[in-house]
Order: structure tokens, then C-alpha cells, then sequence
């Protein structure tokens, strides 16, 4: 099971945190995946990240924009995050009733059929050139709590709405995301000029001064003097919710777009103390907080930040390679060494194969010869190949393993990995070779065995292969690789009865398998047994 599939079985148990987290993974590693966008939209919708899960389904549609599911998701979250946010007048109290009448259901809706799930991230989006940006807001806390203790206000008198507040908000909001969505700054303008409406009839409604943050940093972007303007919004809002996480990390990176970064700094520091403890989440305030530091020359404060950074955080990584860096400047190589090592493995946990291949060279710069960083930097190459499908990184995976074995002649698994990339590249004799340098050293390795298989099966050879992938079967009784290779074979072979019968057994050890039962349609439809096929055919529709 891929780590995809993983945070959809997590999803489906109601494990909401931890699909996203395993879905984020997906996201951050495969940015132009689509349906890792929207699956981590729709978990984050479950787990009440609404702002996230909006930026999450915006990412998917621009990656795939004629998805209508993606589209519906995102319509669909904007409302429920209107409808929960924006508490309706009652008769005279300050409680609040959340009138959403869309339900969860709906909101976050599973399609077996497609793959699409509707799921979290904190959130790059892609610009008009394809790469990835970071400008929008993060998320730092879910939504408020529409009770009268932790309502959208806390003001000190009652905060009753009127329709027409609600509507300036509600146009406001959609103006925006429009204006930011095609780049329309007469839009955001004029969304700037509505929400500061509803603050001149109620100047308490601390969504509208979110709100109006959020434009006034938009615009900054072309007019510093809106950046003014949006650190006099943080503080108007800060007003009403002094202990808000969001508005004091926004805060912070409006005073580093006005060059204050002593003042955002601090402004960091009540974002960290304020935020959920969630790992999820703190980690993206300490690594801005040390790059502020960085600026100002306070390094040595910036290396304590990034040490700061739990090792369960997705910027663990991150932080190491900062370490390394600054570790590096003060001339102590062996531990810059140490923390490159930790950076790079993970980021190979977390799939971020790019930031993996950077750590591992930034140790080879360091020392040429560290035969472990040159393997697990052709393993990064392989990582990138999974998800890129781009033969080049099949050719400098190749590189790092034959780098490897000129300091380990020797070594088993760097000439298996050898061989599975020549296998990858199609180049099945000299894979071949490199696989029988390694049954040389242990004759009895399953893997090796394995290999040795299917590079025979590639090269025609299907007697030989069948020894091999036999050898496997008896010796690794609950693999079920060996079991669909020997039904190939004899699928080639027109045995068909035979071929079923093994497949049969792999499915035994695998059933949830897709290429299983694929191999299986293959066989039934040989043996003239459509039905059956076809009924396979809707099973695996649902896998």
C-alpha cells in the first residue's frame, strides 16, 4: 500500500489528523498531483481547516482545472466555511448558531470509482509558469467556535449581525478569491472598499479584519504603503483576539516584507506561543522565525530556532539542513556531516526526494567518499523516478550506485540496487551481471533471486526465470511477487489453467492487489470466461 492509499484507508477509519498528515506527504513530495491536492482538501475539510482546504482544492483545479468534483469541492468549502464562520442574528444574545445546512458528507465526499478524494496541506499554489509559490496565508488554528465563550467576537458588548453586514462580508470574500484567483487587482480593491463597510457598522467583526489583512497584503505586493495598512489591520484585530496564532504569524510576515525583521521576530515568537501544539503546525512559524533571525545577522539564535523544530514536523528536514549549514560555517565538518545525514533521511521518509538528493550532495561536497550518502542519493534519484517517470533520474541513480561500489566492490545491496536501476533502464544483461555478482557474495538472497527472474522473464528466457521465481516461492512463502511472475510465464506459455491457478495464490497473500487481478482478467479472458472478467473489471475499479 502507497502512502496515498494509506491516507485514504485513514481517512475512511476516521482518523482525519493522520490522513493528513500522510496526504500532506503525497502533496509536498508530488506538487503537480491533483488528486493528492484534493484528497488533502477533503481531510482537511473533516478536521476543520476550512482556509486550508479551500487553497488545497484551488491548487488541484489549477493543476486540472476542467475537474468539475474539484470544482464542487471547492464551492462547497467555501460555503460551509461562510456558513460556519459567519454566525446569524439571534433574539437578543450573544450565542451563536451554526446553520450550515451542508453536511459533511457532502462537503467531503470519497468517489471510489475515480480515485478522488476530497482532502490537507499547509499550502503552496502554482503560479501562470507552473512552479510553486508561497504567498498565500497558512492556517495556523481551526476555525472559531461559534459558542457565546469562543465565538467569532469577543467583544465586550454583544455582537448581534444584520443581514446587511453578512452580505458586505460574504461579497467582500468572494471578490477576493476571484481577484486573487486571475490576478484582477480592481477586484481586490473593490473588495477592499466593501469589508470596509461592514467594519464601519460593526468594528468588532474580527473575520472582517482577517479579511481585510489578507487583501491589504495582496496589494502590498504592488504598493508597500497597503503593507502600513495591513500591520494597522493585525493590530486592530489582535485587539479583539489578543491570543490568535494567525493574525500574529500574518503579522510577522508583513513586518519582513517592510524589512522589520527584529519586530517580526517577535511577532513569531506569539504565533509559536498562541498555535496548537499540533506538529503540523509549528513547525513553518520556527523555520520563518530563524530565516528572520538570519536576516538580522543573530545567527547563532537562528541555529537554537531551527533546533527547535520536532523531529515529528515535516520541516525537521528543513531545520537540519540549516544546522548542517551553519554548523559547516563554524568549521566543525563531522557535525555538519551528522546533520546533512539526518536531513536527508528525512526527507526520504517524507518522499521530498529533491530536498533529499541536496542534503546527501551538500555531504559529498564535504567528503566525496562517504559511500552511504552516494547510496541513499541514488535512492533519492529512484524516489523521483516513482513519481516523475523521467529516465534521467533512473541515469544519475545509476551514477551514485556505480560511485558507491568503486569505494565497496563489494557491497550486496549496492549491487542489487545496481542491478534493479539497469533492469528500470532496460538494459537486462548488464543488470543481469550485476545481479550475479551479488548471488556470488549470498547465493540464497530473495531479492537477488527475485531479480535474477525477472531480468531472465525480460530477456526471453523463461525457463531459467521460472527456477528462479520457484526458489523465491519456497524459501518466502508470503511474497506474492514470485506467484504473479510464474503466472506470466505460463500465461506465455498458453498454460492457462496453470496460470490461474497461481494467480489464484498470489491473491491469496495480496488481496488488495490491483495488479492482481488485472493479470487475472487477462487469464479469465483467455480461458473465454467474460463474465467473470468483467465482474474483476468492477472490482478493481473500487481498489
Amino acid at each position: 500500500m502507497n502512502i496515498f492509499q494509506d491516507g485514504v484507508r485513514l481517512f475512511k477509519e476516521g482518523k482525519y489528523i493522520e490522513a493528513v498528515e500522510k496526504l500532506h506527504t503525497v502533496a509536498s513530495a508530488e506538487q503537480k498531483n491533483h488528486k493528492a491536492w484534493n484528497a488533502l482538501g477533503v481531510a482537511l475539510s473533516k478536521t476543520g481547516d476550512l482556509d486550508q482546504a479551500i487553497i488545497c482544492f484551488e491548487n488541484a483545479i489549477t493543476i486540472n482545472p476542467d475537474n468539475q468534483t474539484y470544482k464542487k469541492n471547492l464551492e462547497r468549502a467555501r460555503a460551509k466555511r461562510f456558513l460556519i464562520n459567519l454566525p446569524l442574528p439571534t433574539e437578543k444574545t450573544s450565542s451563536f448558531t451554526d446553520t450550515s445546512s451542508i453536511s459533511d458528507d457532502k462537503v467531503i465526499a470519497f468517489n471510489s470509482s475515480s480515485d478522488s478524494l476530497i482532502h490537507p496541506i499547509i499550502s503552496p499554489e502554482l503560479n501562470k509558469s507552473g512552479s510553486l509559490v508561497t504567498s498565500r496565508t497558512i492556517s495556523l488554528n481551526p476555525p472559531a467556535n461559534t459558542t457565546q465563550e469562543e465565538g467569532i467576537f469577543t467583544g465586550k458588548k454583544e455582537n448581534i449581525f444584520s443581514p446587511e453586514i453578512t452580505n458586505y462580508y460574504d461579497k467582500a470574500q468572494s471578490l477576493f478569491g476571484q481577484g486573487s484567483y486571475y490576478e484582477l487587482s480592481d477586484l481586490i480593491v473593490e473588495a477592499h472598499d466593501i469589508v470596509n463597510k461592514a467594519l464601519d457598522i460593526s468594528p468588532d467583526f474580527f473575520d472582517a479584519w482577517q479579511l481585510k489583512i489578507s487583501i491589504l497584503s495582496a496589494l502590498g505586493k504592488e504598493n508597500p504603503e497597503h503593507y502600513i495598512q495591513a500591520l494597522a489591520a493585525c493590530d486592530h484585530a489582535l485587539a479583539i483576539q489578543p491570543d490568535n496564532a494567525l493574525i500574529w504569524f500574518n503579522k510577522a510576515g508583513i513586518l519582513e516584507n517592510l524589512s522589520r525583521f527584529d519586530e517580526a521576530v517577535s511577532a513569531y515568537e506569539q504565533a509559536y506561543i498562541h498555535s496548537s501544539q499540533e506538529p503540523l503546525r509549528l513547525g513553518i512559524i520556527l523555520m520563518r522565525k530563524g530565516a528572520a533571525l538570519e536576516k538580522v545577522g543573530r545567527e547563532s539564535q537562528a541555529l537554537q530556532t531551527y533546533e527547535q523544530v520536532c523531529v515529528t514536523d515535516r520541516f525537521f528536514g528543513d531545520a537540519m539542513d540549516k544546522k548542517g549549514e551553519f554548523i559547516g560555517k563554524m568549521g566543525n565538518r563531522d557535525s555538519s556531516v551528522a546533520a546533512y545525514r539526518t536531513a536527508g533521511t528525512t526527507h526520504l521518509k517524507y518522499n521530498q526526494f529533491d530536498k533529499a538528493v541536496q542534503s546527501f550532495n551538500n555531504i559529498l561536497m564535504l567528503n566525496s567518499d562517504d559511500e552511504g550518502s552516494l547510496y541513499n542519493k541514488g535512492q533519492a534519484y529512484l524516489g523521483l523516478y516513482e513519481q516523475n517517470h523521467n529516465k534521467e533520474d533512473l541515469t544519475e541513480a545509476l551514477s551514485a550506485f556505480d560511485a558507491a561500489l568503486r569505494i565497496q566492490p563489494q557491497n550486496m545491496t549496492y549491487l542489487i540496487q545496481k542491478g534493479r536501476t539497469l533492469l528500470d533502464l532496460g538494459r537486462f544483461e548488464e543488470g543481469l551481471q550485476s545481479l550475479d555478482r551479488a548471488l556470488w557474495i549470498n547465493p540464497s538472497d530473495g531479492i537477488t533471486l527475485m531479480n535474477k527472474g525477472t531480468a531472465l522473464y525480460q530477456l526471453s528466457r523463461h525457463e531459467e526465470a521460472l527456477k528462479y521465481f520457484e526458489l523465491v516461492c519456497a524459501q518466502y512463502t508470503q511474497q506474492s511477487g514470485p506467484w504473479l511472475m510464474r503466472s506470466k510465464i505460463h500465461l506465455d506459455w498458453k498454460q492457462y489453467d496453470i496460470a490461474l491457478e497461481e494467480i489464484e495464490k498470489a491473491i491469496q497473500i495480496s488481496p488488495d492487489e490491483k495488479r492482481l487481478y488485472e493479470q487475472k482478467v487477462i487469464i479469465l479472458r483467455a480461458l473465454g470466461r467474460e463474465e467473470e472478467a468483467r465482474n474483476i473489471d468492477i472490482y478493481i475499479s473500487s481498489l
